[in-house]
């Protein structure tokens, strides 16, 4: 029998299959996800703006389909926004369809916060507007953090990335781990995590690496909305291998 703890409504921002493929690995027993995707194809501003009415669109439909909860990838859309229109949009679609919503950039800080994190390593392939927001939403939780330059895997840019979204799909977790750990030994400064943006990159495999090899956590944005999703459901689900925000007991703080 399928979804006998809950069921997840799932919307993710391009049609990759490796980020579905993270929530369904990891799922509890008796948890089902239900994927669905709004459909970006490139990094352009336009594009980002025009999918909060499609992410309605499919919340309501995932609601009709018997989920318990929404949860809603795809950090860019948000960052342009920004931290209040996220909680406002949230909270307005959470009372249309009578269901927990989790957003896609909120629940990052508030992993960081769980973990006890004060200085943290931003991880993206994100050129400076989106970075920069990243910056001033973390700063609204007291969290200082420190910019890594935008991956670049081709050399080439497009719109608000510093490598193309498509080509994002040929970026592995060790290329992860290389920018991650040459970007910290790089800072000249000490900081409490690194935290990694974005599921275009098959990042997961890399976490556990890097908290092992750096002695610092690692937030990766899949997995800090994975893992406060679990947290409205009431579920438990700690996870070896994924990084110490599964394996640590960390709680969400009032």
């Amino acid at each position: 029998m399928y979804a006998w703890r809950a069921r997840v409504g799932l919307i993710k921002p391009t049609h990759r299959g490796k980020s579905f493929a993270f929530w369904y690995k990891y799922a509890a027993d008796g948890v089902e996800i239900v994927p669905t995707f709004i459909g970006f194809r490139s990094g352009h501003k336009d594009k980002f703006l025009e999918g909060f009415q499609r992410a309605e669109e499919i919340a309501v439909e995932l609601k009709e389909v018997g989920c318990d909860i929404i949860t809603i990838s795809g950090t860019p859309p948000f960052l342009l926004k920004g931290l209040d229109f996220e909680r406002q949009w949230a909270a307005d679609l959470s009372k249309k369809i009578g269901l927990p919503v989790v957003t896609a950039v909120e629940p990052h800080a508030i992993a960081l916060k769980a973990m006890g994190v004060k200085k943290v390593a931003i991880a993206t392939y994100f050129g400076d507007e989106l970075n920069q927001a990243i910056v001033d939403h973390f700063s609204r939780f007291g969290l200082e953090s420190v910019i890594m330059p935008g991956f670049s895997g081709t050399g080439q840019t497009e719109a608000l990335y510093t490598t193309p979204l498509l080509r994002l799909d040929d970026v592995s977790y060790m290329d992860v781990y290389r920018h991650c750990k040459r970007g910290v030994r790089s800072l000249g400064t000490p900081v409490d995590a690194i935290y990694i943006n974005g599921g275009g990159w098959d990042a997961a495999p890399a976490v556990q690496l890097l908290e092992d090899d750096l002695q610092v956590k690692v937030v990766w944005a899949l997995a800090a909305e994975m893992w406060l999703t679990y947290h409205k459901l009431a579920i438990s689900n700690p996870l070896q291998g994924c990084g110490s925000l599964f394996s640590g007991n960390y709680r969400p703080l009032p």
